[in-house]
């Protein structure tokens, strides 16, 4: 069997369905699997070991869209179509796929051949909705995810805390004030930890704010590139996050993990996983005190 899996989305939404889609690499053990996503993560992932190929779907107009999947799906024969995107958007692709092609389709959304009803959001985590879906195919368990093929060699365990005090453009209202993460900072120096305060060029004003207040803290985005950070991670005492994508990364190394969030809809159902993941919300996450977070941490790391 040949089967196409379609996840868009942000990086957080990529990495929550890592389970789903090793579950069905599981399932399916000799089929050929190919993942339909972002040009981005083709680069970041490329070593993801669960898949044949991934292929490419930039999402620049929906006419080319249309044409690039309908080719991928006559090229590569493809069987079965599992939709995990479950969007407006990929709804027109079931809609010209199964008018156009002879595959089956596992969607949340119209035409498809195995129609999930989708939980709500809030309702339950999203890793949940994968595992309701993949019922329509027989499968009963998900599988945890596993980032370890990530690791580039040896982990080797330091002082250091991880700081993620960033979040995307449009994400500025899930961001933890930059003059409490100084605070914070300036606490675990005084217990000797190294703070690493990680992200990208778009976190620097962020970052360099951390500094003014915490000269001791250090920029670390060159060391910090998605492909890096699980190692990065890996190495850490303390990760203390934002809601960000590369929290989901994160929570995925069992490390103790801080998630500093609003309590809302989105944090209910798309929360990081793993198996030391400290939740922290509020209804407006900047109204989260300094003090709040460091007892946490003395809990953690007593």
């Amino acid at each position: 069997m040949n089967i196409l899996i379609i996840k868009h989305g942000s990086l957080g939404d990529l990495v929550m369905s890592f389970g789903a889609i090793k579950t069905i690499r599981i399932n399916y053990p000799n089929s050929n699997i190919f993942l339909l996503t972002q040009s981005n993560y083709k680069k970041i992932f490329h070593k993801f070991p669960f898949v044949n190929e991934i292929l490419i779907d930039d999402r620049k107009g929906i006419f080319i869209s249309l044409k690039n999947i309908i080719h991928i799906v006559r090229n590569k024969k493809i069987n079965l179509v599992i939709d995990l995107q479950n969007s407006t958007r990929t709804e027109t692709y079931n809609f010209f796929l199964k008018f156009l092609c002879r595959c089956k389709i596992l969607s949340a959304r119209r035409f498809s051949n195995y129609k999930y009803d989708q939980k709500k959001l809030g309702t339950q985590h999203i890793t949940k909705n994968h595992l309701d879906q993949l019922k329509l195919l027989g499968i009963k368990n998900l599988s945890q995810p596993d980032l370890n093929w990530m690791l580039k060699g040896e982990v080797k365990l330091s002082n250091k805390v991880i700081f993620i005090p960033g979040t995307s453009k449009s994400g500025q209202y899930r961001k933890w004030p930059p003059e409490k993460y100084a605070k914070v900072a300036k606490f675990l120096l005084n217990k000797n930890y190294d703070i690493y305060l990680t992200g990208s060029s778009l976190d620097l004003p962020t970052i360099n704010e951390i500094i003014r207040l915490c000269p001791k803290s250090m920029n670390k985005i060159n060391e910090s590139k998605i492909e890096d950070f699980y190692q990065l991670c890996m190495t850490s005492k303390l990760i203390i996050t934002n809601d960000s994508g590369p929290a989901h990364i994160a929570g995925l190394t069992n490390k103790n993990v801080i998630w500093i969030a609003n309590d809302n809809k989105i944090s209910k159902s798309c929360h990081p996983l793993g198996n030391n993941l400290h939740k922290i919300t509020s209804q407006n996450v900047k109204n989260i005190s300094a003090a709040t977070i460091i007892d946490k941490i003395e809990q953690i790391l007593k």
